[in-house]
């Protein structure tokens, strides 16, 4: 999980006693959160069982909960590239495109716990969607860290 997160440029940088429990934090997050490890969400369930367990584990070595917060959130959003997206978006293809890809995309990639509505309605100028049901949301609400909730979200305001 940790080679497709958005850590997996910062994560081999650690001292290997705080990889070692990151590791060990994940695998019982897995089991905490067996109801969501489906196959359509392994790519975030990798992003947020890394967030937490990292979150956590820099603290219990030592690293006050703010620069636990700032460290796991810059090193999130440090791995993101819009740029590529933005240079597409430019095209007068890309929205039609968008879409129809985007609903097709969060259909195999959201798995148990996602409910979206979708504006087919919109103008040709404008795409726009309702996420009303988030595994984020689920698992770092029950756990009081929607603080890393945001931080995710802001990852998908930079994409």
């Amino acid at each position: 999980m940790v080679k497709i997160s958005r850590y997996q440029d910062f994560f081999p940088t650690l001292y290997n006693d705080i990889r070692r429990d990151i590791y060990r934090r994940m695998a019982e997050l897995i089991k905490e959160e067996q109801e969501y490890c489906d196959k359509r969400n392994y790519y975030h369930m990798a992003q947020i069982l890394t967030s937490i367990a990292m979150y956590e584990v820099l603290q219990k070595h030592g690293i006050s909960e703010e620069e636990a917060y700032k460290t796991v959130s810059e090193k999130m959003w440090a791995f993101l590239d819009p740029t590529s997206m933005q240079k597409l978006a430019r095209k007068s293809f890309f929205l039609p495109l968008m879409k129809k890809i985007v609903p097709m995309g969060f259909k195999k990639k959201s798995g148990h716990g996602w409910r979206y509505t979708w504006h087919r309605d919109d103008p040709k100028d404008r795409f726009h969607f309702e996420c009303n049901e988030c595994i984020y949301a689920k698992i770092l609400g029950k756990r009081g860290m929607m603080k890393l909730g945001a931080m995710c979200c802001h990852a998908d305001i930079i994409n």
